[in-house]
């Protein structure tokens, strides 16, 4: 094994929109949460310099390609989520217009919406992210998904049976790191259908888990 494969790894991931869908810390429910990663992939035609924050001063009207958006194309421009920290001269990321974002961010798909051409997409996301299991307390939730992100698992399993020594690091402003919690424990444990044989050193003790504020000194 070499020494970069051999070192020890830590992973650090903020829990909304990354390992988990949506945040009611935020405001945001499951769907405002899909629509809103939809929204942070899309891209339009940029309509002259972008600012310091990525927003044109007028508002953009066709997306990436050239295609209006008040138009209902049969095939969409794609999504380019790689353009999110490498835009591309002349694209504008759609999240980043202020009007765009305020009135369709977290209702992208929907009718009514510019991104409403993208409600397949939102789909074929929606079926991926559903729990294809009997429901279990901590693995899935109420609307039919799984707590956390099935990438999320398959990356944990990939480096236990690696024999990788790796550590996890989690953050939220919200509250969910209980569930996050209960979530990881039940895998470790082997109650995910897909992992049975678990990983018991990834259990997360209640010692392991600190709530700090910005002001503590």
């Amino acid at each position: 094994m070499s020494e970069a494969s051999s070192a020890h790894l830590v992973l650090h991931f903020d829990v909304n929109e990354t390992i988990m869908i949506g945040d009611p810390a935020g405001g945001d429910t499951y769907d405002d949460s899909l629509n809103k990663i939809l929204a942070k992939s899309a891209f339009c035609r940029a309509t002259g310099p972008l600012g310091k924050n990525g927003a044109c001063d007028i508002t953009p009207t066709a997306w990436h390609d050239g295609t209006p958006m008040a138009e209902s194309p049969p095939a969409p421009p794609p999504l380019q989520p790689g353009w999110t920290f490498d835009t591309p001269p002349g694209a504008a990321a759609f999240y980043k217009q202020p009007a765009l974002k305020r009135a369709h961010a977290k209702k992208f798909a929907d009718a009514g919406s510019p991104g409403a051409v993208y409600a397949a997409q939102r789909e074929r996301c929606r079926a991926a992210l559903r729990w294809a299991h009997a429901p279990h307390p901590a693995l899935s939730s109420e609307d039919g998904a799984g707590t956390l992100l099935p990438a999320f698992y398959r990356t944990l399993d990939c480096l236990h049976r690696s024999g990788r020594s790796f550590s996890v690091v989690l953050r939220t402003f919200g509250s969910d790191l209980p569930r996050v919690q209960a979530a990881i424990n039940a895998f470790a444990r082997g109650e995910h259908p897909d992992y049975p044989e678990g990983a018991p050193g990834l259990e997360l003790p209640a010692e392991r888990m600190w709530r700090g504020r910005d002001d503590e000194g």
